[in-house]
């Protein structure tokens, strides 16, 4: 479950980010030799070093507080041309057996997970135009051509330029001229550029690519399950780590540093954190103004980053203090959702329907007194991950999907209590012939709350 919403100016460069800093300066110093792979098998644990030491313009020494987690996504490589090349193949396949003629896609997760270029979106329109015979194009602006090269992604994708005052939609059908049938267009395309073809071409039949990629991007490969399994390994142990330096006083914001200080000195990229203290993770996102720690809190986190493009997303809640002193409630209330969490886990297996997952979930919430429906428990279980955060398929009530080898998805039960607390417990599963797999250790108790 990731933040749906930002304050409106970000807070101020806390103390705990300006020691980062500096902090960095100095795992950058010790590393700058260190190369981008490996040579220790993926299958090797990922073992920690000893905290290093620098000099600091202070008397005494200061230790590197995230140190150790460095390198902790090393050995993992990055998804291999050769398994590109097969995704577009196997976007041909499923065009010519739905006698389908093309899909056009816009920049965004569906070009990349094809091997495009990472882009950002505007009024000018970056398209990837796959026939079902022929060869695949980019239809792209043709002064950002120098760009869109140093930029390539798994593949070097022809590129077909179109100047500022041409039509790229146009362009994009020109390169069709030999290709008849409906044309699919990506599921996140932007309404202007679907109008902007259907105008060029009124005759064609339209509709989107849920058919012709989702399956594929829905049943990961084993090379992207290599690198979910340790993205979302190592945002655990970054977690682990953040915990250590929580102190009373200390307000979301400035934890929020702490975890993403522990996640980047790991290796992952494009991090997020949602810190929620106390009462105020009653709200599954948190408030505006948010809160300071206090001791007899409990801590939600939320958060996660990407290795090679991929995602973690991982939440625990603990306990600050001493566990003992947390009331029989919300013991109560931590103990029903780490048992929802199993009993969803003992469900996932190859042709569970998604409404089964979350309905299991649901049924021990309810059998401990708490409400079962969307009042206490608020949202679905859980939802599939990969180049996306949030992507199919969901586990939610009613979601007909049947699970699949190669499914990844959030398993995170909580109970959301306004004025008193809030938990939830999420992990990363992977559906494998016979079960499902977690990536990494699950939240074992208050007491040990990151296995």
């Amino acid at each position: 479950m990731t933040a749906q919403g930002q304050a409106d100016e970000p807070p101020p460069v806390s103390r705990a980010r300006r020691r980062f800093l500096l902090d960095l300066a100095g795992v950058a110093c010790l590393a700058g030799c260190r190369t981008a792979q490996s040579t220790c098998p993926e299958t090797d644990p990922v073992k920690p070093v000893e905290p290093v030491i620098v000099e600091a313009p202070v008397a005494a020494p200061v230790a590197l507080p995230y140190a150790h987690l460095a390198g902790a996504c090393e050995g993992v490589p990055a998804i291999a041309r050769a398994e590109y090349e097969a995704r577009i193949e196997q976007v041909r396949a499923r065009l010519h057996d739905l006698k389908l003629a093309a899909i056009i896609l816009e920049a965004g997760t569906d070009m990349l997970w094809l091997g495009g270029p990472r882009w950002g979106r505007s009024e000018r329109a970056l398209l990837l135009v796959i026939p079902a015979r022929g060869e695949a194009r980019l239809i792209a602006p043709a002064f950002e051509a120098g760009t869109l090269k140093a930029r390539a992604g798994g593949l070097d994708f022809p590129l077909a330029p179109w100047d500022e005052h041409e039509d790229p939609h146009a362009l994009a059908l020109a390169t069709l001229t030999a290709s008849r049938g409906p044309i699919v267009v990506g599921s996140d395309t932007r309404g202007f550029v679907i109008e902007g073809l259907r105008r060029v071409a009124p005759g064609r039949g339209w509709s989107a690519s849920t058919a012709v990629i989702e399956p594929s991007r829905r049943r990961k490969s084993p090379a992207e399950l290599v690198i979910l399994r340790r993205a979302n390994e190592v945002t655990k142990r970054a977690i682990a780590a953040a915990a250590t330096r929580a102190r009373e006083g200390m307000h979301e914001h400035e934890f929020a540093d702490e975890v993403s200080a522990a996640l980047q000195a790991a290796g992952l990229r494009d991090t997020w954190v949602l810190p929620l203290f106390g009462p105020n993770a009653a709200f599954p996102h948190g408030t505006p103004q948010g809160r300071s720690l206090t001791d007899g809190d409990l801590v939600l986190v939320d958060t996660g980053g990407h290795l090679h493009g991929y995602a973690s997303d991982i939440t625990r809640t603990w306990a600050f203090g001493d566990p003992s002193r947390i009331d029989d409630r919300r013991r109560l209330a931590w103990n029903t959702v780490r048992t929802a969490q199993a009993a969803a886990l003992a469900t996932i297996r190859p042709g569970v329907r998604c409404a089964e997952v979350d309905a299991a979930a649901r049924a021990v919430i309810k059998a401990a007194g708490f409400d079962g429906d969307y009042r206490q428990f608020t949202h679905r279980l859980g939802h599939g991950i990969g180049m996306q955060v949030h992507e199919p398929p969901y586990l939610v009530r009613d979601a007909e999907h049947r699970l699949e080898p190669g499914n990844t998805m959030s398993n995170e039960p909580g109970l959301y209590l306004p004025g008193e607390f809030g938990i939830r417990l999420e992990d990363i599963v992977a559906v494998t012939e016979h079960g499902a797999e977690v990536f990494g250790p699950l939240a074992e108790s208050l007491e040990r709350p990151f296995g």
